[in-house]
């Protein structure tokens, strides 16, 4: 399932790079200050998978270098990148299920082809990519530590800076967590459950591709 040339895997990040540092600058300028910019999961996350895929390519290019166009391009570490990956695709699927549909989301058509790529680019660099590693099933709750972070600052930012709104007015990175809300709790609940249940799920598709729940063959002699 992994692709096994160098050259193409080079492009392919190649791409997904060029198309992130295209659409970035746009969607940034539409909040009120970069300052709030980095105060959303999409650019937080975005702009780690950005420092990510920069350093696939310089791996990438080495390998490519060295040992020539046949072969699977050199990746992550995967328990470092799949976190990465699971809450990069989290952020870009909360932007097209809670902001867009508002119509208030920052960007316009770059921001909504910045998701894109945040959706697609970890998804593809993942499954076809990167060559798998087995996770710790109990790094999932360590993961956590990143929405957990997300939800306190989001809330404690409201209350040392109350007038400092995110974009448009808005003081909140994601609709749903506004922190006034009487359903918070539930919705709080929610985020996590989606976060975590992501997690679970990217562990477990991982260590199926990485082969290790394949039947031991024993031979008898």
């Amino acid at each position: 399932m992994v692709v096994r040339n160098r050259l193409v895997a080079l492009l392919l990040r190649l791409t997904f790079f060029v198309l992130l540092w295209i659409s970035y600058p746009v969607y940034v300028a539409g909040f009120e200050s970069v300052w709030t910019a980095f105060c959303t999961m999409s650019v937080e996350l975005g702009t780690v998978f950005l420092i990510m895929v920069g350093f696939e390519l310089i791996f990438n290019l080495i390998d490519l270098i060295r040992h020539g166009i046949h072969g699977v391009a050199a990746g992550p570490y995967m328990p470092f990148a799949l976190p990465i990956t699971v809450f990069t695709v989290i952020s870009g699927i909360f932007y097209f299920s809670t902001l867009l549909p508002n119509g208030d989301a920052p960007g316009g058509a770059f921001g909504i082809m910045l998701h894109v790529v945040l959706i697609a680019a970890p998804l593809i660099d993942w499954l076809f990519l990167d060559e798998k590693g087995t996770c710790p099933v109990f790094a999932v709750i360590t993961w956590q530590i990143y929405p957990i972070l997300f939800h306190i600052f989001g809330y404690f930012r409201t209350v040392i800076w109350p007038n400092d709104a995110i974009y448009r007015g808005n003081m909140y990175a994601l609709p749903f967590l506004n922190y006034l809300d009487p359903f918070i709790v539930w919705k709080s609940i929610a985020f996590f459950a989606i976060t975590l249940g992501g997690a679970c799920l990217a562990v477990f598709l991982n260590d199926v591709l990485a082969g290790k729940f394949r039947p031991v063959k024993i031979q008898i002699d």
